[in-house]
């Protein structure tokens, strides 16, 4: 569908409908990460965004060493990581880790409700301890930041 609207027409409306087609203008499309992982849904990535090349270097300046060794272990072994991969980064508790890295990907997109990564069913692991993935685009932005291909 095609809507045109003229300045007018846009001045025409209250400043609240103004703000909400702007920002539903001006909003990037959710992450779609192609064939689902093994263990995650679609719900898994409703909120998971694709960082580009140029993102991840603007991501990365504002991250812990902790936190981009932690990332780093998706650029090598993902897309989809067991969590417990993280260990071998120094990092032993995931849920700061995902906290970390949701408020510096909400900072670096401006979208309060994103997300850099999925995680499964960590109830329905054996161990409690379940996977993590990113998206194809966001692994590809990873593994050139790191220089891995």
């Amino acid at each position: 569908m095609l809507i045109v609207l003229t300045k007018e027409d846009f001045n025409s409306f209250s400043p609240s409908t103004r703000a909400e087609l702007l920002a539903s203008l001006s909003s990037k499309p959710k992450a779609v990460p192609g064939e689902l992982p093994v263990g995650f849904d679609e719900d898994d990535f409703e909120d998971v965004i694709d960082l580009a090349p140029d993102q991840i270097d603007e991501f990365m300046a504002g991250c812990s060493d902790e936190t981009i060794a932690g990332l780093k272990v998706f650029a090598e072994h993902g897309p989809v990581i067991h969590a417990k991969l993280l260990d071998d980064a120094g990092i032993e508790n995931y849920g700061h880790f995902q906290g970390r890295v949701t408020k510096r990907t909400r900072t670096v997109t401006g979208d309060k409700e994103a997300y850099l990564f999925a995680w499964d069913d960590w109830h329905s692991a054996e161990d409690g301890i379940g996977q993590y993935a990113v998206t194809p685009t966001t692994f590809r932005s990873l593994r050139a930041y790191f220089k891995l291909d």
